[in-house]
C-alpha cells in the first residue's frame, strides 16, 4: 500500500484493535522512492514494518549485468528496462562501490561476500525485511550469509550517495492501478 491507504488500513484496523504488522513495497538501492514519498517514514511512524520486496532490483544489483552485452540473454520488458539502466554511467558507479563493499567484507569475513549480500544488507540497514528471490541453492545460500556480517555507518552513507542518482523504474511507470476504484485511496505510490 501508498501512503494514503497505508494510514487508512492501519486506523481502521486499530480501530478493531488489530495491529497492521507489515507493509510490503518495493524497495532497494535503486529504488528509494518510498524514502521521497514519505512511506518509509508513514510505517515507522504506525509501527509498521516494512518487507521489501525486488531488494535486488529484479537481478540488476547482482552484478550480473554489467552492460549491454550482458543483458543481450534477457527478453520481453525486462530487456528494455535493463539495457537503459545499464547504459547509465551511475549504475557502474553504483556497482563498483557495492564491490568494494563486498571484497572489504569478503576479506573480513574471510568467506566470499556477493554484491547481491551488499544490496540485501542495505535494505536491513535501512530497518526493512528484505526479501529476496532465489532461483536455486546457491543463490539460497547467498542470501542466507547475508546474515553473517552487516554494513558499517559509512558504508550504508557511501551506498545512499551513489545510489541517490538513478533509480531503474519511475513510480509513474508502474503497470498497476494508482487508485483503489472504490474508496478511491492512493493505494500504489512506491
Amino acid at each position: 500500500y501508498g501512503v494514503d491507504a497505508t494510514r487508512a488500513c492501519h486506523q481502521a484496523l486499530e480501530k478493531r484493535g488489530i495491529a497492521l504488522a507489515s507493509n510490503q513495497i518495493q524497495y532497494s538501492l535503486l529504488y528509494r522512492f518510498p524514502e521521497d514519498n514519505g512511506l518509509l517514514q508513514a510505517c515507522d511512524d504506525l509501527g509498521i514494518q516494512v518487507l521489501a520486496y525486488s531488494p535486488l532490483a529484479l537481478g540488476l544489483l547482482t552484478g550480473k549485468y554489467r552492460d549491454t552485452e550482458t543483458v543481450q540473454s534477457i527478453t520481453g520488458p525486462r530487456k528494455q528496462l535493463f539495457e537503459k539502466v545499464v547504459e547509465n554511467p551511475q549504475f557502474g558507479k553504483v556497482l563498483d562501490v557495492m564491490t568494494t563493499i563486498a571484497n572489504s567484507h569478503s576479506a573480513t569475513t574471510k568467506q566470499p561476500v556477493t554484491l547481491a549480500q551488499v544490496a540485501i544488507n542495505w535494505c536491513r540497514a535501512k530497518g526493512t525485511i528484505p526479501i529476496p528471490g532465489a532461483r536455486n541453492l546457491r543463490q539460497v545460500q547467498s542470501n542466507y550469509a547475508s546474515l553473517d556480517w552487516q554494513l558499517q555507518p559509512e558504508e550504508i552513507q557511501l551506498l545512499d550517495d551513489v545510489s541517490s542518482k538513478i533509480s531503474y523504474i519511475q513510480p509513474g511507470a508502474s503497470p498497476f492501478p494508482s487508485y483503489d476504484k472504490d474508496l478511491q485511496l492512493k493505494m500504489f505510490d512506491s
